[in-house]
């Protein structure tokens, strides 16, 4: 693509991420909220205040828990403490009881040693901590009492402390009504401005994300005293906030002065490059969000986090976001507003792409994602509208990132996109959709290899060879696994091969050496685990050597690590995947476990009957294919020993398809085996027919190579079969296969 196609491309993809969902970032959730008050989650239940005597019974379980529990009768604590949550106090009512009558000053010491004790103790103090915590923060996210703090900042020290602590546990829900004193031209506005301004830098973290949204649509006065507080604060999150505001074209010197004094001092304290413009600063603090930094995120432990959103009309207003989809949505708004100042930043484009598919996959089941608008389409529109070359980043942040499903979207995506060349991305730096080939969850391997398969790539290319292993590995039955042992003698084999029988059910190949074993790997129908036995010097060369050959290149390997050498091991192979280094001296069981443990990450997650069977059919017909169109990229006889297993493969449309391939590929072995099938198959009259007809293709295409007692067996078939499709198919493959004619005339004339 060139520069002005790629430019173009991306100001369309921009435009729609950017200008389409405007009204859903702007508008509050709640229309009904009124200007300036932040849309908040009601945290104290409406229900009327409880009279004096019950007041009086939760004092009094109240009383009676703190003191078993310090006198260690926990049984009786217990009672107390499920009694006293049973009568569900509103949070005014239990802070009352907890702060104002009760006598017990440091209740939270003895509820904190009491969470150490085992069982429904220590989870019932556990639960009074968590009750009282959070009806002192709903309370001081109260607007009411937000306002009440405001009003104190200026009435003597002593209140003006009582007030900021206040704030702080009010945390960001105190940004809209801080904000308003500052944006406000009132007198008592005036009045509280500096001790406003003092206050938003003691809340400090938790109020640079709201602030930092209003900065752009601020007036000049105002902004430069939320730039002052963002430089006070000194939080780097607020960096391509100040800097989009410095590089303002309409800024007044004296704003941007004070813009650029708070982004260097903030700078000064962090490894920020100075030069970095406004879009490089934003993409960068995305990256952070999709790398879920725990600094990022205010309440990690609750239901739901706030994005901000300032317009002038309704002030600073927030969005609920659901916890587990805070980081994605968030990445998401940071990558649109670097692509709003550069969209020519590729990788701000892919960034968003892949957090929009993650939210998505990771949204809980009947929540919404307010975000995330009506009028906005889904991730895979999205994701197909930005094309191969934004894409390949993206499955390379999957594989990266060991993230399975959004690897599984990024190839769906290609595959819906891409042609041969931009699929496997020859001609560009990474070749993600190929390193997938050998990614542990086997639904990854298994779309990469039937991606590149289906986009039907005209020459061969390094790293195809693992296409048709992968494809062969869709079509066996899951259950049936095969092992590579290697040892440089015959005892190291044999106790490498009884480990792994401690381990499991596997088909062992043997040797002492890569070179030797190769052979044998060329018949199976795949490998699923390498277990080397032997000394560091060669343990090292049989790794590299089984990492050379494509069919065992992405099985997983264990180390079993000869005495003193397990640590120098595990050093030489840290960097390298799936490479278990195990001490050959420990028990059974551990290595045993290992073992399991090294099969269980290459093959990934279970697949269901149905999945099994839909991945076996897609790769069979693929397989056949690529035989009957003989592809030069591929080569279709690395199927041959996963097809001649799956002749005998317990779901019947699979054996049967398998037969139907098979019957293109020349060898006695393989048409003595589609025979056998077809002579004396236990499935039924149906199945021997579906065999006997593809033993027919195998005869019309290559000739008679049936065994002596094969072509006796099938000739008794002809004379005895009952008129009816099993004899019509038995004389078909006699015709094809060119058998004597007195064994017609014999039919004709008995």
């Amino acid at each position: 693509m060139s520069r002005s196609m790629f430019i173009g491309a991306a100001l369309a993809i921009v435009s729609l991420i950017t200008l389409a969902p405007a009204a859903a970032w702007a508008q509050p959730r709640d229309a009904a909220s009124p200007p300036g008050r932040a849309q908040q989650p009601l945290p104290d239940p409406p229900e009327a205040a409880r009279s004096d005597s019950e007041l009086e019974e939760a004092l009094a379980l109240w009383e009676d828990l703190i003191h078993y529990y310090r006198v260690a009768q926990h049984d009786l604590a217990v009672g107390a403490g499920n009694a006293l949550m049973a009568l569900d106090l509103n949070h005014s009512d239990l802070l009352r009881v907890v702060e104002e009558l009760s006598p017990y000053e440091d209740y939270d010491r003895t509820l904190r040693q009491a969470t150490e004790l085992a069982g429904e103790p220590g989870q019932v103090a556990a639960q009074m901590l968590e009750l009282v915590g959070g009806a002192r923060l709903g309370l001081a996210r109260q607007g009411d009492r937000i306002r009440g703090a405001i009003d104190r900042l200026d009435r003597g020290l002593r209140h003006r402390l009582s007030a900021q602590q206040q704030l702080r546990r009010a945390g960001e829900y105190s940004a809209p009504q801080l904000l308003e004193i500052i944006t406000g031209d009132g007198s008592r506005d005036r009045e509280l401005a500096p001790y406003v301004i003092d206050a938003m830098v003691e809340v400090g973290r938790p109020i640079v994300a709201p602030l930092a949204e209003a900065l752009p649509a601020l007036a000049p006065a105002p902004r430069r005293s939320v730039a002052e507080v963002l430089g006070r604060i000194g939080y780097p999150m607020a960096l391509p906030y100040l800097k989009a505001e410095i590089d303002r074209e309409d800024a007044d010197a004296d704003t941007r002065r004070v813009m650029q004094r708070a982004f260097d001092s903030i700078v000064e304290e962090t490894s920020t490059p100075r030069r970095a413009t406004a879009a490089d600063l934003f993409l960068r603090l995305a990256e952070d969000f999709y790398a879920q930094r725990g600094s990022l995120i205010l309440q990690p432990n609750e239901s739901y986090n706030l994005m901000w959103v300032y317009a002038p009309d309704t002030g600073l207003v927030f969005k609920q976001i659901p916890t587990p989809v805070f980081h994605d949505a968030m990445a998401m708004r940071t990558a649109r507003r670097a692509l709003q100042l550069n969209p020519n930043i590729s990788a701000a484009l892919s960034l968003w792409v892949s957090a929009n598919f993650r939210r998505e996959n990771n949204l809980p089941d009947g929540e919404d994602d307010p975000s995330y608008g009506n009028e906005m389409r889904s991730p895979h529109y999205y994701a197909t509208l930005a094309g191969p070359r934004h894409l390949q980043p993206v499955l390379q942040r999957a594989l990266r990132d060991r993230d399975a499903q959004l690897a599984l979207d990024a190839i769906a995506a290609l595959d819906s996109t891409a042609t041969a060349d931009s699929l496997l991305n020859l001609d560009g730096r990474i070749q993600p959709l190929l390193a997938a080939l050998n990614y542990p969850d086997r639904r990854v391997r298994f779309d990469a290899a039937i991606a590149i398969a289906t986009a039907r790539p005209s020459e061969s290319f390094e790293g195809g060879q693992r296409v048709i292993p992968v494809l062969a590995e869709a079509v066996r039955e899951a259950g049936e696994l095969y092992a590579v042992v290697l040892g440089p003698d015959n005892e190291a084999i044999n106790n490498a091969s009884q480990v792994l029988a401690d381990a499991g059910e596997f088909r062992t190949l043997r040797a002492d050496s890569v070179d030797v074993v190769a052979a044998q790997v060329s018949e199976a129908p795949g490998v699923d685990l390498v277990v080397i036995n032997s000394p560091f010097a060669q343990a090292e060369s049989a790794v590299a050597n089984v990492r050379h050959n494509y069919k065992m290149m992405g099985a997983p390997i264990v180390v079993l690590a000869h005495a003193g050498e397990d640590v120098s091991l595990r050093r030489s192979f840290e960097d390298e995947d799936h490479v278990i280094v195990v001490d050959g001296e420990s028990e059974p069981e551990e290595l045993a476990s290992a073992i399991r443990e090294a099969v269980g990450s290459i093959i990934g997650s279970t697949l269901s009957a149905d999945e099994a069977e839909a991945y076996a059919s897609h790769a069979l017909a693929l397989l056949h294919e690529v035989k009957i169109g003989s592809n030069p990229a591929f080569d279709a006889d690395d199927a041959r020993a996963a097809l001649l297993a799956a002749l005998d493969d317990s779901r019947e449309i699979i054996a049967l398809t398998a037969a139907d391939s098979l019957a293109r590929f020349d060898g006695e072995r393989i048409q003595q085996a589609i025979a056998t099938r077809a002579i004396s198959d236990e499935r039924g009259e149906d199945m021997q027919v579906r065999f006997l007809n593809a033993l027919a293709t195998s005869a019309r295409m290559h000739g008679n190579h049936l065994s002596p007692v094969q072509l006796r067996e099938l000739v008794a078939m002809v004379n005895e079969a009952s008129p009816g499709n099993l004899a019509d198919a038995a004389a078909e493959a006699h015709g094809a296969l060119n058998l004597p004619t007195s064994n017609v005339i014999d039919s004709i004339t008995r």
